[in-house]
């Protein structure tokens, strides 16, 4: 059978002024993980922060990576997902990314956003409504693998998520390299959720969401898996429900 395809959801950098500060840039790690799991990762662009879902339909799976700033595009890519029924794993910024769906799905209520609207509403300086800086989970800075062990700290994750499955384990000693953490109240209250807590650290910050539909398989981590060989079990889990998908084509 053919290797299911692993879209690579780009970080952007944008100075209007400056064309060549301008990039899309993607870290080696999360490609080099997805195809020890045995898929085969393909960048994603939105160029101009221009929102389609070509290349996202040959795409039988996503990484949302990390990154430093979240555009509509991004929001985008999970509603697409979402509409899809497309796996999708979320880290550091991926995961602050899936967050902020949450919070574009709030701010619309029962209605169901658009491409278009989400790409006319959602802007970066909206992060402060789901995301808050946070000493105490970025104390490897610059960050060097030879220190990974300094960075890591405890994850605690519930016994019946699926991430518990995948690594067998409840509790997860993970690299932290994160300098904003998530708002509890994005998931908090009456609303019917995208997406449910299933991890937090040590001192209480959400780490671990999933999806709180079954048939669709999402995870975000605010921690970076990717950095160390053991954890290619969430990689291998992520291609092998990508596989699924692509055989029920």
């Amino acid at each position: 059978m053919e290797k299911p395809i692993i879209g690579i959801i780009s970080n952007r950098v944008f100075e209007e002024d400056r064309p060549f500060m301008t990039k899309t840039m993607f870290n080696e790690t999360y490609p080099r993980r997805i195809i020890e799991a045995g898929g085969i990762p393909v960048g994603v662009i939105f160029s101009d922060n221009i929102f389609n879902t070509d290349v996202l339909d040959i795409c039988d799976g996503f990484v949302f990576q990390g990154g430093s700033n979240i555009y509509s595009s991004n929001i985008n890519a999970v509603h697409y997902a979402l509409q899809k029924d497309k796996p999708i794993l979320g880290i550091c910024m991926g995961f602050q990314t899936m967050l902020g769906y949450e919070w574009v799905r709030e701010e619309f209520g029962d209605t169901m956003p658009t491409y278009g609207e989400i790409s006319d509403f959602f802007k970066p300086s909206d992060e402060v409504n789901f995301i808050e800086k946070k000493s105490g989970h970025d104390e490897l800075d610059p960050f060097y693998l030879s220190q990974v062990d300094k960075s890591k700290h405890g994850v605690l994750v519930t016994p019946s998520s699926i991430l518990a499955h995948i690594f067998d384990d409840t509790y997860l000693d993970m690299p932290s390299v994160h300098g904003f953490c998530a708002k509890d109240k994005i998931l908090e209250g009456n609303r019917k959720h995208i997406f449910k807590v299933t991890g937090r650290s040590n001192d209480g910050n959400m780490e671990a969401i999933e999806s709180v539909n079954p048939n669709w398989w999402a995870i975000g981590v605010q921690f970076h898996p990717e950095l160390e060989d053991k954890n290619l079990p969430l990689f291998r889990a992520l291609v092998s429900e990508a596989k699924i998908k692509k055989l029920r084509k």
